[in-house]
């Protein structure tokens, strides 16, 4: 028996694009996010929304000047849309893998990374997906956490796990870290005491970030107590800044490595050595498209044949 041909106005609202834009406004409840993350106008979401509420007869949303909350009927309309998105999606990845991946996809990284292999990563997309573009944003972790969550990125590597409900934690790559700073201001010779780096003038990341409560963790109370001391979000300004005899720094060695060979910077010898640093890939659990996940693999593997 032939199936019954959907209605035209059915079949019109009844787009992947629209359920999709139903997806992430119900995930976001916010219009400018969905519309920057989707790259439209807002008028073109709140379109696809009306045309899905006229077909289906109900309300999605409940809207007001503070917040769009999803309907009862909304809540109902989320668990089949998801439903047909994953099958979409494995759809598209199954016939798909004859053809190269293409599209956008916004990344954001910490320093340290852009630093080391982050170059590395591009080399590699450019010759295994050519057709993939990416952008790409440099910030601390809790301003890649918070592009993250507003849906401004797809994913970043930072240096702690995204507190979010809908994002995955992957721990990729580990860098152990030394105290470095220009040979003339402290004796190669000597190994120093922590009472002794203390007193060394300090170059400090700022507060409450994952680079200043590891230091915090090293230095205990003689950090919390220290009175001056400089600080910056910027590894390039902290590089700068101790190969210019301004202080000593924390930071891994894979990032400095020319200023170790050319002797710019020099490893100062400690007795209590620092506990190596953990990088996080954050990504939306879902969807995963086809170029998502590629981007995603290459990073992986990208952190792992580089910390080898």
């Amino acid at each position: 028996m032939d199936r019954p041909v959907p209605h035209p106005t059915v079949a019109s609202a009844l787009t992947l694009k629209n359920l999709r834009t139903f997806y992430w406004l119900a995930r976001y409840r916010n219009y400018h996010a969905v519309a920057r993350y989707l790259n439209v106008t807002q008028p073109a979401i709140s379109s696809r929304i009306s045309s899905l509420e006229e077909v289906l007869g109900v309300r999605l949303f409940s809207r007001d000047n503070q917040s769009v909350e999803l309907t009862p009927e909304g809540h109902e309309a989320l668990r089949l849309t998801e439903i047909v998105l994953d099958n979409a999606d494995t759809l598209a990845e199954r016939f798909s893998r004859s053809r190269d991946p293409s599209g956008l996809v916004r990344i954001g990284v910490v320093e340290t990374v852009a630093r080391t292999w982050l170059p590395g990563l591009l080399k590699a997309l450019q010759e295994r997906y050519p057709n993939i573009e990416l952008e790409i944003t440099t910030e601390s972790t809790s301003l890649l956490h918070a592009m993250l969550k507003s849906s401004a990125i797809s994913m970043c590597v930072s240096m702690a796990p995204a507190e979010l409900s809908d994002v995955s934690n992957e721990e990729i790559c580990r860098y152990g870290m030394e105290w470095v700073a220009d040979p003339r201001i402290f004796d190669a010779g000597h190994v120093h005491t922590l009472a002794e780096l203390i007193r060394l003038p300090l170059i400090g990341y700022l507060a409450n970030s994952p680079p200043g409560d590891f230091l915090d963790r090293y230095f205990g109370d003689a950090y919390r107590d220290r009175t001056v001391h400089n600080s910056t979000n910027s590894m390039s300004t902290m590089i700068w800044l101790a190969e210019n005899g301004l202080g000593i720094a924390a930071i891994p060695p894979v990032a400095v490595a020319q200023h170790l060979k050319d002797g710019r910077l020099a490893i100062i010898a400690t007795e209590t050595p620092m506990e190596p640093v953990s990088f996080f890939l954050n990504h939306r659990t879902r969807p995963l498209s086809p170029v998502t996940k590629a981007v995603k693999a290459l990073i992986v593997e990208m952190a792992e044949s580089y910390r080898a």
